[in-house]
This record gives structure tokens, sequence and C-alpha cells, in this order.
């Protein structure tokens, strides 16, 4: 089974090897004229998720880790093939429903495949390091090709989205290469009972309860900003340094990520949650208010709160999460942040339009600070009995 969590890394590496994604609100906005539509499409993406997440959840507990895996990664390159070949709206709005569809089958299958393979082995309770080295080669992967799309970005954005295809087609190859894992393979739950207990679970335990809404603000809103960021950047910045910025920002998510298992040792779960929500509130208006050259180095510094924080609120969830609904729970996670996702990003849009770029990504930033309370409020709550090591 270790044999899977080596391929997973390479998965994840070929999955995340992105070169389009700095450019993507410039290249969508320059095919639909409006950055409005170009959120939309980004929108869609995620209410795709939302829509197809727990059926994606439920289809993984049903049929298998593998299989889902190697279906979410021809979604991903179906889709890459659309945005590379499209001349006008429909066809990124098709392209959006595949990337959906992908993501929703990687979202609580990956994880639980991790997991689950380290479950088989007896190593669950090391699965925060292994969980940072897998999101580690995430950040590699989009800092890698964020440096390579600078130079790239000659050839023109087009020529960048054709490129992309290829590591998504890779990474089809690749998916077919990992075994069942074993505890998964004895547990096969029948029908939307499935849903049902998962979502029965989910709703009687409090503590996974707000660790769900904790995540999808701050992740939801969260990524909405990061996506849209693309467009203040350039306008600071020309737009190979857009490249450059993605991955500088990729590189130190790298970091935090290797960094991350031995931080919540170190610090807990409590005390990174805080500290990221602060910091990055903090950081982000600072930047917005100075609108400066500076500005895109300021929001750069919060990059190594992300991996940190995306291992302690997965370990978290993967803890409460039962065995026969672990990818239908982790998918209901990601359904709500899909609709967090999906109406601040349309926010963002239809306020950049009317009021200027900085005007949407505060909105932003001033929704995704509210995850502070709740995390305050949940750490307060359970603050004894985490101090003594029961998460």
């Amino acid at each position: 089974m270790l044999r899977n969590i080596r391929l997973l890394y390479i998965h994840n590496f070929l999955t995340a090897f992105c070169p389009h994604w700095p450019f993507q609100v410039i290249y969508f906005a320059t095919i639909a004229e409006s950055y409005t539509i170009a959120m939309s499409v980004m929108a869609v993406e995620t209410l795709a998720a939302a829509l197809f997440d727990i059926p994606a959840g439920i289809f993984s507990d049903r049929v298998g880790r593998r299989l889902t895996m190697s279906c979410g990664s021809l979604c991903m390159a179906l889709a890459l093939i659309c945005y590379a070949t499209a001349s006008g709206v429909a066809m990124l709005y098709i392209g959006a429903m595949l990337v959906g569809l992908g993501q929703c089958l990687f979202s609580g299958n990956n994880n639980a495949l991790l997991y689950e393979s380290l479950q088989s082995e007896g190593l669950e309770g090391e699965y925060h390091h292994y969980r940072g080295t897998a999101g580690s080669m995430f950040q590699l992967a989009l800092s890698a090709s964020a440096f390579f799309a600078i130079w790239y970005s000659r050839f023109g954005l087009p020529a960048i989205y054709a490129l992309a295809i290829v590591p998504q087609v890779l990474g089809v190859c690749v998916s077919l290469l990992f075994q069942e894992p074993r505890v998964h393979a004895h547990a096969r739950p029948k029908g939307i009972a499935i849903l049902k207990e998962a979502c029965r679970e989910t709703w009687h335990n409090p503590r996974l309860f707000w660790l769900v809404i904790a995540r999808s603000i701050n992740y939801g809103a969260g990524e909405s900003n990061f996506k849209f960021q693309s467009a203040f950047i350039n306008m600071l910045w020309p737009i190979w340094a857009v490249g450059f910025y993605r991955g500088l920002n990729h590189a130190l998510g790298f970091a935090g990520f290797r960094l991350a298992g031995r931080a919540i040792e170190r610090f807990g779960e409590p005390c990174l949650f805080v500290a990221r929500d602060i910091y990055w509130f903090t950081t982000q208006m600072l930047a917005l208010a100075l609108n400066s050259f500076v500005s895109p180095l300021i929001i750069l510094s919060g990059a190594l709160f992300f991996g940190p924080g995306e291992v302690a609120s997965d370990h978290l969830m993967q803890k409460e999460f039962t065995d026969e609904q672990r990818a239908t729970m982790g998918s209901i996670a990601s359904f709500i942040t899909s609709i967090v996702f999906a109406v601040v990003a349309l926010c963002v849009g239809a306020i950049s339009d009317r009021f200027g770029v900085a005007a949407g990504l505060g909105f932003g930033i001033a929704v995704c600070v509210l995850a502070l309370p709740v995390n305050l409020w949940l750490f307060h709550t359970h603050f004894n009995s985490w101090k003594g090591g029961e998460v």
C-alpha cells in the first residue's frame, strides 16, 4: 500500500502542473470581455463540483478509490482541451463543468485513499506528515509550472493552455497504476443510505460540523481571492511577473506543506488557525491600502500559512470521519466549500466590474476573515480536550 503513496505524490505533481493557472482570470476575461463572466466561469467550476461532489463521494465509497481517481484525471484532461480550443464563452463553460467534475472526483477520494493506504499499514497516526508531503507536491508543481510560464508566455496564452493538456494526460496514465486500499476493499456500503448516514454523522458531531463551516468560509472565500489576485497583480506588475508571483507563492506553499507536520506537533491546530486568519486579513488589507509595487509581496508573505492550515484542517476532519462514509463525508465538506466559493467569486467579479479590482478583492478578504470568529469559538469550546491531545 505504500506504493500507492508514492504514486499519489507523482499524480499530485502531474495534475497540479498547470502553467495556465497564473493567467486564468486574464485569459477568460480576454475571451469573454468581462471580469464578471470570467469569474462566473470559475464559479461554474465550483458549482459543478458542488453539484457532483456528494454523488462523487458515494461513487468512490461504492466502486473504489482507484477507478474514481482515473475518472477524475480523465475529466481534467478533457477540461483543458476545452479551454485550449475555446473561441467563445460556451466552450469555457463546458470546460468549467468538466473541471468541477474532476475536482469533486478527487476531493473526498484522494485523501481517503491516502488515509486508507496508511491505515492498511497501521500508519494512520502519521497521516499529517504524509498529507503534508502529498500537499507539497501540488505546490511544487504549481511553482515549477508558474516559473515555466514566465518564459512560455511569450508564445501567447492559448499556447500555454495547449501545453497544459500534456501533464493531465500523463496523470490519467499514472491513475491506472494504483491499487485499491485493503481497508476500503472490504467496506462497500450501498445506495443512498451512504449519504443519509454521512449527513447524520456530520450533523450530530458538533466538532466536525464547525470544522466544516470554518473550512468552507476560509477556503471557499480564500480560493476565490487567490484566483482573482492575478487581475490585481497585473495592475501593478507586467504580465510576465504574474507568473513569477505565482511561482514564488507556490514555492512558499511547498515549504509550508513540508513543515506542516512539525508545525502541527509544535504549535497545535488552534494556534495555527487563528494566527493564519489574523495574519492573512492584516497583510491583505495593508496591501490593498498601499496599492503599490510592494503590495503583491505583502500578500505573498502569507503563503507559508496555507500548507499547515490545510493539513491541520484535513487531519482533524479525517479523524472524525467514519471508515464507511469517509469519501462521502469529505464530499459534504467540499460541497459546502464550493457553494461559498461560487457565491464569493460572482460577487467579486460583479463588484470589480462596477467599482474596480481592488474593491472586489477587498470584499473577498472581508468574507474570508469571517472564519476567524468560528475558529475562535470552536477552539475555545474544545480547548481542554485538544490540549490533552484528544481530537
